[in-house]
């Protein structure tokens, strides 16, 4: 990593996603191991077969050697990706603003009529969908012991051969491992390692990964100009976010489509799924509000109300003219019974449930106080009203009912817990619960045929706390 790529891994994971169980790749400790990502590039494993490793006491020609590419995304949580070839570097520079080129790192060998040079180790890959990354091992051992047990990785081949012992004119490249941003990074500069070990915590020295050549053959310069930066690479992006600002965020991505695809695949990694004062902020039974004492800064009681606890003042809006369009469809009125709580008053209403219908029937209808998307002030439970007011339990099938769930999407909400999600939110149908994450995204997530926060986002599901 560069000194300025190791200032950059210092900003620490901006969100937590799903994760898969433990990888066999961390069980084992010896070996060559590098999880790089591809930036939505198709990852084709050659085509062949590659022969064993000359004995250890032959000495590989430096002069094959080639230098590789190394490129760097905070969007991909830190990741650098390393590649041999030349068109895809190029490629990656000139079409894709999620990477920034970092110049030539350490130096391998390319196969030669599908074998390694004399002296050097064929270099496995594989690819992890659960991880977005891939994993390099020159360890034959470790490959087949990957390949064998652990279901989170793909693999896709060799990519290039390595030196597994150093000889006159190589240098070790180095091997760390971050559980923060669940990567790998290699390096050959011994003082950017040195770096990394005495002052970034984010990152454990785990050895010698290899040994590269210090000299051999030249690889074409990568020219032009970079593409230009889009999302999380966007140098006005840290700006953005410091002022939890939604609007210029979703335009940094190219639209809030853009936003949604970049978070379900990866590649979104210093957008905040966490932070109560974004509008998209995912609370369920796994990811509580942060903090758990939240208060938004600003509510506003909706007219017609039946309650005093308000709407964030930035929601209220969009939710006092989704009330005015659905009387003057004829539909009938609804009106507000339930928005902002605070954590002592969720934690009175999960009590009393739990106590009323036990604690696995309770908690399919109040989460526990924390856990709550009313404590954000952007949820919003709703009853149908003609010469009075019904109760929640009398909303669904109501004409009301049928409007809002077709169309409160065009004003910013949509129904958070529909039927048959349970296995997913952890809650029994509430058709009277409206949940407000902003226009452009509600019409995605409508226009998606979503139904869930946990699948348009690429979430696991949260049917239990952890």
């Amino acid at each position: 990593m560069t000194s300025g790529g190791m200032a950059r891994a210092a900003l620490g994971r901006a969100r937590a996603r799903g994760r898969k169980p433990g990888s066999a790749i961390r069980r084992l400790a010896s070996g060559l191991a590098a999880a790089i990502l591809l930036g939505g590039m198709a990852a084709v494993a050659p085509s062949v077969t590659v022969a064993p490793a000359a004995a250890a006491s032959a000495s590989p020609d430096p002069s094959s050697s080639r230098p590789i590419y190394r490129f760097w995304s905070q969007g991909y949580e830190n990741a650098h990706f390393y590649t041999l070839d030349h068109s895809e570097a190029q490629g990656l520079h000139s079409k894709d603003g999620n990477w920034t080129y970092e110049g030539t790192d350490f130096r391998v060998w390319p196969l030669a009529s599908g074998s390694c040079p004399a002296g050097t180790s064929p270099v496995h890959r594989f690819w992890s969908s659960a991880y977005t990354s891939h994993f390099y091992t020159m360890n034959a051992a470790e490959a087949d012991e990957v390949r064998r047990t652990d279901r989170n990785w793909t693999y896709e081949g060799v990519r290039f051969c390595a030196a597994s012992q150093q000889t006159e004119g190589t240098v070790a490249v180095h091997r760390f491992w971050s559980p923060g941003f669940e990567k790998h990074f290699y390096t050959a500069n011994a003082d950017e390692a040195q770096r990394l070990r005495s002052s970034d915590r984010n990152w454990t020295y785990e050895g010698v990964a290899m040994y590269a050549p210090t000299s051999g053959a030249a690889s074409p310069p990568i020219t032009g100009q970079p593409a230009p930066r889009v999302g999380c690479q966007s140098p006005d992006m840290p700006a953005a976010l410091a002022a939890h600002d939604a609007g210029r965020i979703t335009q940094l991505f190219g639209g809030a489509g853009a936003l949604r695809d970049a978070i379900a695949d990866g590649r979104a990694a210093c957008v905040p799924l966490d932070d109560p004062a974004l509008p998209w902020v995912v609370v369920n039974k796994q990811r509580p509000v942060s903090p758990l004492d939240y208060v938004p800064s600003s509510l506003t009681v909706p007219s017609g109300s039946l309650v005093d606890g308000g709407i964030r003042s930035d929601a209220v809006g969009s939710f006092e003219q989704l009330q005015r369009d659905v009387a003057a469809s004829g539909a009938g009125r609804i009106a507000l019974t339930s928005g902002y709580r605070s954590y002592g008053t969720q934690a009175g209403i999960h009590r009393y449930q739990v106590e009323t219908l036990g604690q696995e029937q309770g908690e399919r209808l109040a989460a526990r106080p924390g856990y709550s998307e009313h404590q954000l002030g952007l949820a919003a439970d709703v009853v149908s009203c003609g010469g009075g007011c019904g109760s929640l339990y009398s909303f669904a099938g109501t004409a009301q009912e049928r409007w809002v769930r077709e169309n409160s999407w065009r004003y910013g909400w949509i129904v958070r817990y529909e039927s048959g999600q349970t296995g997913t939110t952890g809650y029994n149908a509430e058709p009277w619960h409206l949940r407000y994450i902003g226009a452009d995204l509600a019409r995605v997530y409508h226009d998606g045929g979503y139904h869930s926060l946990e699948a348009f986002f690429g979430l696991p599901a949260a049917p239990e706390y952890r």
